[in-house]
């Protein structure tokens, strides 16, 4: 008898201390992210349509539905998306890759009919740590054309 006893009380103590450590503990999530915690942003490439650099005699296929590059910022404790915003690209900025910092995105735009030389292009942008928002920093030519494919280097290069 005496042994269970000690275990209720132990179980009882254990139980109460879990409770007010959570309570705490989401007291000092939810002061953290009133602080102005950096927003969890999440960024979704597509194809766009219509394309920019189509032909007038020239049908855009396959027709996507996306404007560009678009934002969602990404609720901490739901995992809920609300859109914050659309960087528009012509060029179906279909793969998309964030270097390990959060400060750059690069996008690898699925076209292959872009100047001259027909091919398609990778962007950077700046990632603002504000808001999470995009700024175009160069857009340079693939090499080839339907670049579908973007990839940072373990060196962060």
């Amino acid at each position: 008898m005496i042994r269970i006893a000690m275990f209720r009380r132990t179980f009882v103590l254990a139980s109460v201390t879990f409770v007010v450590a959570v309570s705490l503990s989401g007291l000092s999530a939810v002061a953290q992210s009133e602080a102005g915690e950096k927003p969890l942003m999440a960024y979704v490439g597509t194809f766009s349509a219509p394309l920019q650099d189509v032909l007038p005699t020239q049908v855009d296929l396959p027709p996507g539905n996306g404007r560009g590059i678009h934002l969602f910022k990404v609720n901490r404790d739901t995992g809920a998306m609300t859109a914050a915003g659309i960087y528009p690209m012509g060029t179906s900025p279909s793969c998309l890759a964030v270097n390990a910092a959060g400060t750059r995105l690069y996008s690898s735009n699925e076209t292959g009919r872009v100047g001259n030389t027909k091919e398609g292009t990778v962007s950077a942008f700046a990632v603002s740590p504000e808001d999470g928002q995009l700024k175009l920093l160069n857009t340079m030519p693939s090499g080839g054309d339907g670049p579908t494919y973007v990839s940072i280097h373990p060196s962060g290069r």
